[in-house]
């Protein structure tokens, strides 16, 4: 796919690598992941994790999508979630698996997750050091890409008895994209600094904004913006 500027995420659970296999089918398990070892690589208890850990994805619930290499369809059906700590793409063998893998990654592999395209990008040709986006458009000239990160905030004491103890959690960070040309540039949140990324067209999309009524911190409005500006190039 496209190389992007990204830097590079730590893999929370225990893992054990597998040969990538090219025979007779690809096979897109990079590694199982060991379930019962996940509380202990935050030092937290098992009912602790329990309580937090759906918050570490995009979505806690597995979805069936496709996975592709190049435009060749590998598997379909697939249930699979994506792990915005771990970066990984987590796939089962079948929704009644307990027990699930992480997919292979790749610059020519990527998956459609229910109506979610990710793909994953290398960062100075590194596939350790490069993530998953989830492509909100593809245009002809801009592609508008999302990032979701899930940071992980340690349990505090309180200092003084008048205060409260912090428990553990996940808060998630959204970046969004526009991509030319393998160059990744970082949207910024404010409306006018997101126009002026649009300089080319910036009058017609001031009207076209205003004319739909469009909040660009709404991803929906964003997504329109885009497509419309890539449209009058």
């Amino acid at each position: 796919m496209k190389n992007i500027i990204l830097f590079g995420l730590f893999v929370f659970v225990s893992l054990t690598a597998i040969a990538q296999s090219y025979n007779s089918e690809f096979d897109v398990y990079s590694r199982t992941i060991d379930i019962n070892q996940k509380s202990l690589a935050f030092g937290l208890t098992e009912a602790q994790f329990d309580a937090i850990k759906d918050e570490a994805y995009a979505n806690p619930d597995f979805v069936n999508g496709n996975i592709y290499q190049e435009d060749q369809l590998l598997k379909k059906e697939v249930p699979m979630r994506y792990n915005a700590y771990a970066d990984e793409i987590e796939i089962k063998k079948n929704a009644s698996d307990n027990n699930y893998g992480a997919l292979t990654k790749a610059p020519n592999i990527f998956v459609k997750m229910g109506k979610d395209l990710y793909v994953f990008v290398p960062y100075n040709g590194s596939n350790a050091k490069g993530g998953y986006f989830n492509v909100l458009n593809d245009g002809k000239t801009y592609d508008l890409y999302k990032k979701v990160t899930s940071i992980f905030n340690e349990p505090k004491t309180a200092e003084t008895s008048y205060g409260k103890d912090t428990p553990p959690g996940f808060t998630k960070n959204v970046v969004y994209y526009l991509v030319e040309d393998g160059t990744f540039l970082e949207m910024p949140n404010r409306k006018s600094k997101i126009l002026k990324m649009m300089d080319q067209k910036k009058s017609e999309m001031k009207t076209f904004i205003k004319e739909n009524d469009l909040d660009l911190d709404n991803e929906a409005d964003l997504i329109k913006a885009v497509k419309h500006f890539d449209s009058l190039l």
